[in-house]
């Protein structure tokens, strides 16, 4: 069963500020690309439809920290480590690590995302937590 997933992207002209520097929110869309990715890689999918009702995550606790700025062109690895499973939730820790062209990779942020599978029963007008799709939850471990 997965429990982690690595992936890079470069940091972005217009994900930076007039400093060439990679804006705090960022590093939120880039923890929710390496999520969509880890479940992709997994065949499943964040949103679809699964006894008879469509479903979604909700995202009850964002949260990053910063140790330094990324700048404009950075190469930028994400690890994401399952840290919580439910029948309804995963939690997830990632590992922001700029990407030299020589020498070690060099921390520069971790986050935390928690998500509840959710869906809108026809005729309802609020979302609820809802187990999620078998496949998805088999296919996912929490981390050593």
């Amino acid at each position: 069963m997965a429990h982690e997933f690595t992936t890079r992207r470069r940091v972005e002209f217009a994900e930076t500020d007039m400093a060439g520097i990679a804006h705090f929110s960022c590093f939120f869309r880039w923890m929710e690309t390496a999520e969509h990715d880890f479940v992709r890689s997994l065949g499943q999918r964040v949103h679809g439809s699964s006894a008879g009702l469509d479903f979604g995550f909700a995202r009850t606790h964002a949260s990053c920290d910063y140790r330094r700025p990324v700048t404009y062109l950075d190469l930028v690895e994400i690890r994401l480590r399952v840290t919580k499973k439910s029948r309804k939730s995963f939690g997830y820790a990632f590992t922001f690590l700029l990407v030299p062209e020589s020498g070690e990779p060099e921390p520069v942020a971790s986050g935390k995302l928690e998500v509840v599978c959710v869906t809108r029963p026809p005729g309802e007008e609020r979302m609820r937590a809802t187990d999620m799709p078998v496949e998805l939850l088999e296919a996912v471990d929490i981390a050593p």
